[in-house]
C-alpha cells in the first residue's frame, strides 16, 4: 500500500515537473513569438536595429532611462546622456545628450556615419583640412611668387589647426580614456599653437623687408624664439579658453543644442574665417615681396 502510494507520488511529481516544463516551454514560445513579430531584432555594440532598417524608440521597462535607449536625430546608434561619459569628456555642462560611447579607433572612425553632439566640429575643420590638402596648388598664385620658403611656411600654419581639431573631435572618444584625450588635446593646441605663431611669419618677414638682410635674419630669428618660449604659455592660454569660455548660447537653453549651434561650433567657424583672412592677407604680402621695388627706391634716393 505505502509502495503504492510513493509511486502515486512519484506520478504527480512527474506531472508535475511536465507540466511546469511545459508551461517553461510555452512562456519561451510566446516570448519568442513577441520577438519575432516585434520591429527588435538585436540590441549590440550600442546600436539598435530593426527589420525593417528604421530605428526604434521603444525601450523595455528594465532599460528605461538607459543610455542604451537615448535616440537623437539623424542617428541609427545608440548615444550615451552626459551623465553616462567619463568625467574627462564632461568639459561641458550645458550640452546634455548625443555623446559617444567610449569606443576603438575604428569605432571613432565609423561614428562619421552617424549623427552625434562631435559631427559638427569634425565637418567644420575636417572640411578645410581636406580642402588645403587636396588643393594647395590653387590656394597661392605660384606663378607671381618667388620669395623662399614662406609660401610653404604659411601652408603649413594654415592647415596645421584643422589637422589637429579633427583628430582631436574624432578620437577624443577612444577607449583609451584620459590620458589618450589628453595627448589628443595637446595635438590640438599644438596645431592652433602653430597658426598663432608662424601664420603671422610672413607679415613680420614684410614689415622689415626694407631693413638690410642682416637685420631681417635676426628679427625672423628673435621672433621665432619668443614664439617658441611662449608656447607652453599659449597652451596655457587656449585651454584655460577652452575650459572657461562662456558657453554662450546653450548655457541659456540646456540640453537644446546639443547636436547644433552650440558655442564651440560657433567658435569652429568663426575660426575659419579668420584663418581665411589671414589667408588672404599671406597671399598680398608674398605678392608685394615678390616685385617690391620700394626698398631699392628708397635706397638710391637715400644715397643722392
Amino acid at each position: 500500500m505505502s509502495i503504492a502510494v510513493i509511486n502515486e507520488d512519484k506520478s504527480g511529481l512527474a506531472d508535475c515537473v511536465g507540466t511546469a516544463a511545459d508551461a517553461s516551454d510555452i512562456r519561451q514560445r510566446t516570448v519568442h513569438e513577441k520577438l519575432k513579430n516585434s520591429n527588435f531584432t538585436s540590441i549590440a555594440n550600442g546600436s539598435v536595429t530593426s527589420a525593417d532598417g528604421e530605428k526604434n524608440n521603444q525601450c523595455s521597462n528594465n532599460n528605461k532611462g538607459s543610455s542604451q535607449c537615448t535616440f537623437h536625430l539623424w542617428s541609427r546608434k545608440a548615444l550615451l546622456n552626459r551623465k553616462d561619459i567619463p568625467k574627462h569628456l564632461q568639459f561641458n555642462p550645458y550640452i546634455e545628450t548625443g555623446y559617444r560611447p567610449l569606443l576603438s579607433m575604428w569605432g571613432c572612425i565609423m561614428s562619421l556615419f552617424y549623427f552625434h553632439n562631435e559631427t559638427i566640429n569634425i565637418i567644420t575643420h575636417g572640411v578645410p583640412m581636406l580642402y588645403i590638402l587636396l588643393w594647395w596648388q590653387t590656394l597661392l598664385p605660384w606663378s607671381e611668387i618667388n620669395v623662399p620658403l614662406l609660401p610653404w611656411t604659411h601652408l603649413v600654419s594654415t592647415v596645421s589647426p584643422w589637422v589637429g581639431s579633427t583628430i582631436y573631435h574624432l578620437f577624443m572618444n577612444h577607449r583609451a580614456g584620459e590620458s589618450c584625450y589628453k595627448s589628443l588635446l595637446h595635438l590640438d593646441m599644438f596645431g592652433i599653437w602653430i597658426t598663432q605663431s608662424f601664420g603671422a611669419l610672413t607679415t613680420v618677414y614684410a614689415s622689415v623687408s626694407c631693413l638690410s638682410s642682416s637685420w631681417i635674419w635676426r628679427v625672423l630669428a628673435v621672433y621665432c624664439v619668443v614664439s617658441l618660449w611662449c608656447l607652453y604659455k599659449d597652451l596655457l592660454a587656449v585651454l584655460g579658453g577652452f575650459v572657461g569660455a562662456l558657453r554662450i548660447p546653450e548655457k541659456w537653453v540646456p540640453g537644446r543644442l546639443d547636436l547644433l549651434a552650440n558655442s564651440h561650433h560657433i567658435m569652429h567657424v568663426v575660426v575659419v574665417y579668420a584663418v581665411y583672412h589671414l589667408h588672404q592677407g599671406a597671399v598680398l604680402d608674398m605678392v608685394w615681396l615678390s616685385g617690391n621695388t620700394t626698398c631699392q627706391y628708397d635706397t638710391a634716393t637715400s644715397s643722392l
